[in-house]
């Protein structure tokens, strides 16, 4: 399977099946994107929470039909009232998927839609599918559960933000990721907008020192997991 970054807190998963998994897709009005969303099909899309940098193209990019819209209750409410697909979950649930097993974790971030409707809580997510489990913080502060999941967990790639200001700074950014302990490290959530700039070698320096491979991908770039 694949993981592309859109920048930001974007990014796409196409499974080897063929399934295409959305989280956060903020493409279109995304300042580090390249591309906009044509041509882009979802099957599934996860969100971690309702701010506009996150819901992003996910009305867009969502087949009212064929595209299920994964996240906390409160958010799913809102969408199938607007007549959209919804799978409702909430903190600490897990529920498997055709292309993957899905747990909502803690986030400490605040969560509304772009009109000012309370959304529920913030969440990050933790994926599991074809042999490889995925962990994307969502926006959160640093809070000592982190180490719990890690724990918990055996993670491969830990997508962790590190802007600062509305979340994590690189430093407590590295101690998140110390916690979690995953396999390779991919910073997000930075030099979308001034006041969330950072260095992300930085941050790399950082995790490194604890023998934490980082992943610094560019907005646009494809790997394989």
């Amino acid at each position: 399977m694949t993981l592309k970054y859109f920048g930001h807190s974007a990014f796409q998963i196409v499974t080897d099946s063929g399934l295409s998994i959305f989280i956060d897709p903020f493409i279109s009005e995304n300042p580090l994107s390249a591309c906009g969303i044509e041509g882009l099909k979802a099957d599934y899309i996860l969100l971690t929470h309702a701010h506009a940098d996150h819901l992003g193209d996910t009305l867009s990019l969502a087949h009212k039909k064929e595209t299920t819209i994964v996240c906390v209750y409160e958010l799913a409410g809102l969408l199938e009232k607007a007549g959209y697909k919804t799978h409702a979950m909430q903190i600490g649930g897990a529920f498997s998927f055709p292309f993957g097993r899905v747990k909502f974790t803690q986030a400490l971030h605040g969560s509304q839609t772009p009109d000012g409707v309370y959304a529920g809580l913030a969440a990050g997510i933790i994926l599991e599918l074809e042999g490889a489990t995925l962990y994307h913080a969502g926006d959160t502060g640093l809070f000592g559960d982190l180490d719990l999941i890690g724990d918990l967990n055996d993670i491969d790639y830990f997508l962790v933000p590190i802007g600062g200001n509305f979340t994590m700074d690189i430093q407590d950014a590295a101690i998140a990721t110390s916690w979690i302990n995953p396999k390779y490290a991919i910073p997000m959530h930075y030099n979308t907008f001034p006041v969330i700039k950072a260095n992300p070698q930085e941050f790399q320096a950082l995790v490194e020192e604890d023998g934490i491979k980082v992943l610094i991908l560019k907005p646009g770039e494809t790997i394989k997991l």
